[in-house]
C-alpha cells in the first residue's frame, strides 16, 4: 500500500501559562515553571510538501548508472586542457 506524508510549514503564535512560587522565578526567562496550558492564537500556514512513503517497489531493481569517470568530457571553450 503507499502511503502519501503531508508536510505543513507555517508559524503560530501561542501564549504558554506557567506557575511559580517566587517573582524572581517567574521573571527569570530560562526558569521553568509548573505547567498549566498552552493556547494557540493564530496559524499561518507558508507552504506544505506531499511525499511518497511507501512505492512498493523491489529494493534491488535495476537502475542504469551514469556519469561514469570513463566517459569522455567535452572541451572547455580557453581551456588549455584537451579532452581524452
Amino acid at each position: 500500500m503507499t502511503i502519501y506524508r503531508r508536510l505543513r510549514h507555517g508559524e503560530a503564535g501561542f501564549t504558554e501559562v506557567e506557575l511559580f512560587d517566587d517573582v524572581n522565578k517567574a521573571a527569570n526567562p530560562s526558569a521553568k515553571g509548573k505547567f498549566v496550558e498552552i493556547k494557540v492564537d493564530s496559524i499561518k500556514y507558508n507552504f506544505l510538501k506531499v511525499k511518497k512513503e511507501n512505492d512498493e517497489q523491489v529494493e534491488n531493481s535495476s537502475a542504469k548508472v551514469q556519469g561514469s569517470s570513463r566517459q569522455e568530457t567535452p572541451e572547455v571553450p580557453g581551456s588549455k586542457a584537451k579532452s581524452k
